[in-house]
């Protein structure tokens, strides 16, 4: 077996990332499915973008979690 150089800070800067990411994502759902405005979801997604997501990606995340109805809210300011 190869041995790794990831070092327990480059763990710990991953965990963190991810759990950023996760947080940015239940806050997008909170954010479509509620009465957020229209500016707080676009920071939102900018947000998750920078973070490697694709518009695909978080489309097909609410409409699994929320519905159509929160996947089509989300496409107004992706496209």
């Amino acid at each position: 077996m190869a041995k790794t150089d990831i070092t327990e800070d480059a763990l710990l800067k991953t965990d963190l990332r991810t759990l950023w990411s996760e947080t940015l994502i239940d806050l997008l759902h909170d954010a479509v499915k509620g009465d957020w405005s229209d500016k707080a979801i676009q920071d939102i997604v900018k947000e998750l973008y920078n973070k490697g997501y694709k518009t695909e990606q978080l489309i097909t995340m609410l409409d699994k979690k929320i519905g159509p109805e929160a996947a089509t809210r989300l496409a107004r300011f992706v496209i």
